[in-house]
């Protein structure tokens, strides 16, 4: 029960977002075009983070994304995935935006009966690169696909449910191909590239990723990559101009908006899931590094 705390439902994006298509709430898909400022989708207001996969492909526009404190540029043609507990958020530039996402719920994947296993692994390497640019082929493959499902939902036929599920399939398909086309051994080619210090950060950013509900200590990240807290801060540091202390802080914070936003946990129960000693404690935290108590936060 504990991992779906705080995840925004499909069924809430649903009602937030009239224009989107699915069946039921196992899954959804949207195209519209958004005019920013004016029409800021209120999604993407705040951290959100779905019991399930996102993958998006944008069409227009350009965003600032950011998936677990990592920040992405993502423009025409460039594709996201977020995998079930990524925490995301996408910051728009002024004027016209359309990406064609989807949206499918980690239940649902279960019962799509298809090999994940034999394309996991090419999934496995968007942990550290979860965008990237498509060719103009790939982006018309994927469209193919996406337009295909689109219209099978609109269809009053009796197998729609399961053409669109396996549609589905066709398209997580397509995508595991075209990472294996880029990638032929996945990670090898990765993480070879990495100088050793990067691949210290990234294995921290990981663990925080694990960790950041219990543990804010930096010796703690420290001593499960068997570093001395002096050289892990200093290495942390070097690789990305924040310290250690920095980036556990900015990933708590995001955990903590989104128990707020999207979870029915009062204060004092985010506080305590958050293993702060108590509410007064995490709203003094939540100030200092927002400008607004975790009350505020919530009505916003």
């Amino acid at each position: 029960m504990e991992q779906k705390i705080g995840n925004i439902s499909i069924a809430l994006i649903r009602k937030l977002t009239p224009s989107a298509k699915g069946i039921g709430n196992d899954f959804i898909l949207d195209r519209t075009i958004h005019y920013i400022p004016d029409d800021l989708h209120p999604i993407f207001k705040y951290p959100l983070r779905l019991d399930g996969i996102i993958i998006s492909v944008r069409k227009q526009g350009v965003a600032n994304v950011n998936i677990n404190l990592r920040e992405h540029s993502a423009g025409p043609n460039d594709l996201v995935i977020c995998a079930p507990g990524d925490i995301l958020q996408s910051t728009p530039e002024e004027g016209a935006h359309q990406s064609q996402t989807i949206l499918i719920s980690s239940e649902y994947l279960k019962e799509m009966y298809i090999n994940l296993n034999s394309f996991m692994p090419f999934f496995v390497s968007l942990k550290e690169n979860p965008v990237f640019h498509l060719t103009e082929e790939e982006a018309k493959e994927l469209e193919a696909f996406f337009l295909l499902i689109e219209e099978m939902v609109d269809k009053d036929d009796i197998f729609r449910t399961e053409i669109v599920r396996r549609l589905l399939g066709g398209y997580l398909y397509k995508i595991g191909s075209i990472l294996h086309r880029r990638h032929p051994e996945p990670g090898n080619e990765s993480i070879k590239s990495l100088k050793r210090e990067e691949v210290v950060f990234n294995q921290f950013i990981n663990l925080v990723t694990e960790h950041h509900c219990k543990e804010r200590r930096v010796d703690f990240y420290a001593e499960l990559l068997y570093l001395s807290p002096k050289h892990f801060s200093t290495v942390v540091k070097k690789v990305s101009g924040k310290t250690a202390g920095e980036w556990i802080d900015e990933y708590v914070i995001l955990e903590a908006k989104a128990l707020l936003k999207y979870s029915a946990m009062s204060i004092q129960e985010v506080a305590y899931h958050l293993n702060f000693p108590n509410p007064s404690f995490f709203g003094k935290y939540f100030k200092h590094h927002t400008g607004v108590s975790p009350s505020e936060y919530k009505v916003q």
